[in-house]
């Protein structure tokens, strides 16, 4: 999938199944890059699964719908209307609304569909095919990686540890923690900037009021 880095989308679906684990579900912007997906869904439903995904060694299958989520059988109505409506163009000319061309010129490459084939001409198996790869491409995940170092992650000094009318430690007195060496990971959207600021705060009026 890195051969596609660059092409972003507003709307779609994603699942995450691990061993012996419940499926995880978000659905948003996903953005391709050259090591694999990112965007704001990629995110968040990384920080959702965080812990689940450190014991399941990093490994599992997301499960991709292009197509916003839009149901097998909706999607199969929306390209047999393509078909009807587009018989006489080509394959590589006429694709669904939401997708990139090169998004779709590859999917047509990977599955040996011929582009230069006109819709009227499409097999059943072939729209089968297609079908299946845009509500439902499976990827396998390898391992964990990170755009940009400065993302705050799961795991610190456990919440039960701290006083959080000071964020001075129960165990030690006189010792605050505040920001991301708490265990305190928001989804992305500014939550993790207002944990730093809001428990800094704090902790700094405590220490000044002492």
């Amino acid at each position: 999938i890195s051969e596609l880095q660059g092409l972003s989308f507003s709307d779609v679906t994603l699942k995450l199944t691990l061993p012996d684990k419940k499926d995880f579900k978000q659905k948003g912007a996903v953005l391709i890059t050259h090591w694999g997906l990112s965007g704001p869904a990629i995110l968040k439903l990384s920080a959702w699964a965080a812990r689940e995904m450190k014991r399941a060694d990093y490994r599992g299958t997301l499960t991709v719908n292009w197509m916003g989520g839009k149901k097998t059988g909706v999607v199969e109505n929306q390209l047999n209307q393509m078909k009807m409506e587009n018989s006489k163009n080509y394959l590589k000319n006429i694709y669904p609304e939401n997708l990139p061309k090169r998004f779709w010129l590859n999917l047509l490459k990977k599955y040996s569909i011929d582009g230069d084939k006109q819709w009227a001409n499409i097999s059943k198996k072939e729209g089968v095919t297609i079908c299946q790869a845009l509500v439902a491409s499976s990827l396998n995940i390898s391992g964990q990686n990170r755009f940009k170092d400065e993302f705050v992650e799961c795991g610190g000094v456990s919440l039960t540890e701290i006083d959080f009318k000071t964020m001075q430690s129960k165990i030690c007195p006189r010792l605050y923690f505040a920001g991301e060496i708490l265990d305190v990971d928001g989804i992305t959207g500014g939550f993790n900037f207002q944990n730093a600021w809001t428990t800094g705060w704090l902790a700094a009026q405590h220490m000044v009021s002492r």
